[in-house]
C-alpha cells in the first residue's frame, strides 16, 4: 500500500467523487480493489464536507481512465452528478446572483474545493481571467482537472450563455477533442503552462435567473469556515515551511518579505528559528527541489523541459547543473539508471 507523504496533506473534498463508482461500473469496472489499494473509503465520496487526499484520488481517476480505455473519463462523469454533490461549493455556484459573484467565488474557494499551489483572478474592462495549476508532486491530474472544470462549466450554463468563455488545459491534446468541446467550450486550447478560465464581460454582467443572495453567501461563510489551512499550526515550524515551499516550488522567487508574514513572523524571527534548526530558506528550498526533481524524473513520463519548468528554473541548463550537484549526473541519466 501507498505509505502516507506530504502529497496526502493536499486534499480535495470528496464529493468531487461522488459519481466515480456509478460511473466507473458503466464501463464494468469494480473500483473497490482500486480504492483499498490507495487507501480510499469510497463511502466517503457521498458526504458534503469530508475531505480526500487529492494524490491518491487523481491516481484513482486515471487508474479507471486506462481501464476504461476512455481519455475524457473524468469530463464525462459529471453526467452522472447529482447538484451539490460537493455540499457549500457547488450551492454557492448555483445560488450566485450574478456573473461576477460565480468567478469571485470561485476564486474566492478554489482552496476550499482543492489544494492549489497558484491561483489568482484577473478582472478588468475584458472580463474575469482565472488562472491556477498544483503542487508539481501532482503528476497525473488531467482526469481530475477535466471533472472539476467541466461540473463548472455545468453551473456556469445555468447562471448565463457559456458559449463565449474560453478555456486553457495544462493537459495534453486528447485523441477525441469532441467531447471537450461539447462538455467544456468550442473554444479550449491544450498544453498550456497552467489552467485558465477566460470569462467575457458578458458573463461578468449576467443575471442569474435562480440566483439567492442569502444562500449564497450562507454557503460563502461555511466554505470560509471549512476551508482548511495550508499550514497546519500543529505540524513543526520547519514542517510548515516545508510544506510552503513544496506548495510554491514552481516559483521563481521566494521574497522573505512575502513568506515571513504568512507565517505571522518578521523576517528577522523568521531566519532566526530557521537558524536554530541547522537550516536556512534556501537550502530547504534546494532540498525540496531536490527530493521533487528525483520523484518526477523517476516516477513520471514528464518532458525533462517541463519538469524544469514546474521547479521554478528559467531554463533547462540550471536545472541540469542542480541535477548534476545533487547526484552526480544528468536529469536522462537518472531517469534512465531508474529504468534500467
Amino acid at each position: 500500500m501507498p505509505p502516507r507523504n506530504l502529497t496526502d496533506e493536499l486534499t480535495t473534498v470528496a464529493g468531487l467523487a461522488s459519481a466515480v463508482v456509478e460511473h466507473a461500473r458503466s464501463y464494468g469496472i469494480d473500483i473497490k480493489p482500486i480504492c483499498k489499494a490507495l487507501e480510499i473509503d469510497p463511502e466517503v465520496f457521498q458526504s458534503l464536507t469530508a475531505r480526500i487526499s487529492l494524490d491518491r484520488l487523481c491516481r484513482l481517476l486515471e487508474t479507471c481512465a486506462l481501464l476504461a480505455d476512455d481519455e475524457s473519463f473524468g469530463l464525462s462523469s459529471i453526467k452522472r452528478y447529482e447538484a451539490g454533490s460537493t455540499g457549500p461549493f457547488g450551492y454557492g455556484l448555483m445560488a450566485a446572483p450574478t456573473g461576477l459573484d460565480f468567478v469571485r467565488f470561485l476564486d474566492d474557494h478554489i482552496q476550499y474545493v482543492t489544494h492549489t499551489s497558484y491561483s489568482r483572478l484577473t478582472l478588468n474592462e475584458r472580463g474575469g481571467h482565472l488562472a491556477w495549476t498544483f503542487a508539481p508532486l501532482i503528476v497525473k491530474r488531467d482526469q481530475y482537472v477535466d471533472m472539476s472544470v467541466g461540473l463548472v462549466m455545468q453551473r456556469a450554463r445555468q447562471l448565463a450563455n457559456s458559449d463565449s468563455i474560453e478555456i486553457e488545459l495544462e493537459r495534453p491534446a486528447p485523441r477525441n477533442p469532441q467531447p471537450f468541446r461539447q462538455m467544456l467550450s468550442r473554444r479550449i486550447s491544450f498544453g498550456t503552462r497552467v489552467n485558465c478560465v477566460h470569462f467575457p464581460q458578458s458573463f461578468l454582467e449576467a443575471q442569474n435567473p435562480t440566483g439567492d443572495r442569502r444562500l449564497f453567501e450562507l454557503m460563502d461563510m461555511q466554505c470560509r469556515s471549512l476551508r482548511p489551512p495550508v499550514a497546519d499550526q500543529s505540524a513543526e515550524f520547519i514542517d510548515q515551511v516545508r510544506r510552503y515551499l513544496l506548495l510554491h516550488v514552481s516559483d521563481d522567487d521566494y521574497p522573505l518579505a512575502q513568506i515571513a508574514p504568512y507565517f505571522g513572523l518578521s523576517e528577522r524571527t523568521f531566519q532566526r528559528r530557521l537558524a536554530t534548526h541547522g537550516t536556512s530558506l534556501n537550502e530547504l528550498r534546494d532540498q525540496i527541489r531536490k527530493e521533487v526533481s528525483f520523484n518526477l524524473l523517476t516516477e513520471s513520463e514528464l518532458p525533462i523541459s517541463e519538469i524544469c519548468y514546474r521547479l521554478g528554473y528559467s531554463a533547462p541548463s540550471a536545472f541540469t547543473r542542480s541535477v548534476t550537484r545533487w547526484f552526480g549526473t544528468t536529469p536522462s541519466e537518472v531517469r534512465e539508471r531508474k529504468s534500467a
